[in-house]
C-alpha cells in the first residue's frame, strides 16, 4: 500500500497530511492510529475500497477523481476546545461549513442538508461520516470522514442525485491542491469555538445554510412511515432538526427519524 506524506501549516500548527494511493477507508486508518495522534492529522486516499457514508452506505467514488479524506482531531487549547457530549453536533457544524466555505471560494453556492450532506441545486456534492469519541470530560476525539465530488462526471445508477464541481462549473481541481485549503478553512472554523459568542455564530451560519430551510416540502417520518408537508426551522441546542409540522407545532427529529423526499 503506497503512501506519501505532505505537510501543511494552518496558522502556526503543522498538520500532517498522509496520502494513500489505495486504502480500505480513511476513517478506519484514522481509528487505527488515533492513539498516536497528538492534536490533528489528516488521512487522504485516491481510492477507498471500503469507504462508508451515513447509515453504513458504501461510498462510491472513481479513483483519483474526487477528494476522500478523514480529519482526526483531539481537543486541545489551540485547534479544538473540549466540548460536552451535548455539544458534539458542533463538529458537524464546523465540518459542513468548512466545505461550504471552500465551495464559496471557487464560486459554487451550496447548502447543508441536515445533518451533514452538502447540496448544490438539489444534488449531493459532498457526504460525511463523523465518528465522535466521548469520555468522562466530554468529547475526547473526532474522526471526520469527507467525500467531496470534484472531477467525476459519470456516476453509478445506485446514486440517486450526485453532482460534482466539474459538472457544476467545468473546473478541474486537483484533490492534492484542494485539501490543504480545506484544512486551513477547517482550522479557521474550529478556532471560532475559542471566541466569545463563537458557538452561536457557527450555529447561525449553519442554520442560514440549511437546505430547504423556511420552505414547505415533503418528508417521510421513519417512525410512523407517513409522508407529510413540513418546514425546516433550524436546529435545537443538541443539533436535532426542528421541523414545523402540518398542525403548526414544532417537532424535533433525531438522525434517521426523518427522510427528505427529493
Amino acid at each position: 500500500m503506497a503512501n506519501y506524506i505532505s505537510k501543511f501549516s494552518p496558522m502556526s500548527n503543522e498538520t500532517p497530511i498522509i496520502w494513500f494511493e489505495s486504502i480500505d477507508s480513511t476513517n478506519l486508518e484514522a481509528r487505527r492510529n488515533m492513539s498516536d495522534i497528538d492534536t490533528m492529522r489528516v488521512y487522504a486516499a485516491k481510492f477507498q475500497t471500503a469507504g462508508r457514508g451515513q447509515r453504513g452506505n458504501k461510498w462510491l467514488s472513481s479513483a483519483g477523481e474526487n477528494l476522500t479524506f478523514s480529519i482526526a482531531v483531539k481537543p486541545d487549547d489551540k485547534i479544538l476546545p473540549v466540548l460536552q457530549a451535548s455539544e458534539q453536533f458542533l463538529i458537524s457544524v464546523i465540518s459542513t461549513l468548512t466545505i461550504a466555505d471552500y465551495l464559496d471560494s471557487i464560486g459554487i453556492r451550496s447548502e447543508i442538508k441536515w445533518p451533514n450532506d452538502i447540496y448544490v441545486r438539489n444534488k449531493k456534492i459532498c457526504g460525511m461520516l463523523i465518528e465522535n469519541g466521548i469520555g468522562s470530560q466530554g468529547l475526547c476525539s473526532s474522526i471526520i470522514g469527507i467525500g467531496l465530488n470534484l472531477n467525476q462526471t459519470e456516476f453509478s445508477p445506485e446514486l440517486m442525485n450526485p453532482t460534482s464541481v466539474r459538472l457544476i462549473s467545468g473546473l478541474h481541481i486537483s484533490p492534492e491542491a484542494a485539501l490543504p485549503e480545506i484544512i486551513a478553512l477547517f482550522s479557521k472554523r474550529a478556532s471560532q469555538l475559542f471566541s466569545p459568542g463563537g458557538k452561536e455564530a457557527l450555529v447561525n451560519d449553519f442554520e442560514h445554510r440549511m437546505y430547504r430551510r423556511g420552505l414547505q416540502c415533503r418528508y417521510r417520518d421513519n417512525i410512523s412511515e407517513e409522508e407529510f408537508a413540513g418546514t425546516i426551522k433550524g436546529i435545537s441546542e443538541e443539533g436535532l432538526l426542528l421541523m414545523e409540522m402540518p398542525d403548526n407545532k414544532l417537532r424535533k427529529y433525531s438522525f434517521k427519524e426523518v427522510s427528505y423526499i427529493i
